[in-house]
């Protein structure tokens, strides 16, 4: 089964998600969780390093970012492909991803 999460849109959060809907979900917060914010869990989400970069090189370290992130935190999801979709009105840079459960 094949999922889109748009980085930009956060979805209503279900807490007794289950199956597709909770690895969705998980993989949706992963995505928009820094690395260091969360205090029980240091490791939790993505590098920040990317922030400060120019535009291309932002995407590129955000993208590979993406698989790390849920090859490591989320494996009953498989990324299929990350797309660059636009800078929202706060700065964020918004991307698509494609995953498969």
């Amino acid at each position: 089964m094949l999922i889109e999460i748009n980085t930009a849109q956060p979805p209503a959060i279900d807490w007794g998600a289950t199956g597709a809907k909770e690895i969705a979900q998980n993989v949706y917060h992963l995505l928009n969780m820094m690395k260091y914010e969360v205090a029980y869990d240091r490791t939790l989400g993505v590098r920040p390093d990317f922030q400060d970069a120019p535009l291309q090189e932002a995407i590129s370290l955000y993208t590979a970012q993406v698989y790390a992130v849920i090859s490591e935190r989320e494996p009953r999801a498989t990324v299929q492909e990350v797309t660059f979709t636009g800078i929202v009105e706060e700065g964020n840079l918004s991307f698509k991803v494609v995953i498969e459960i």
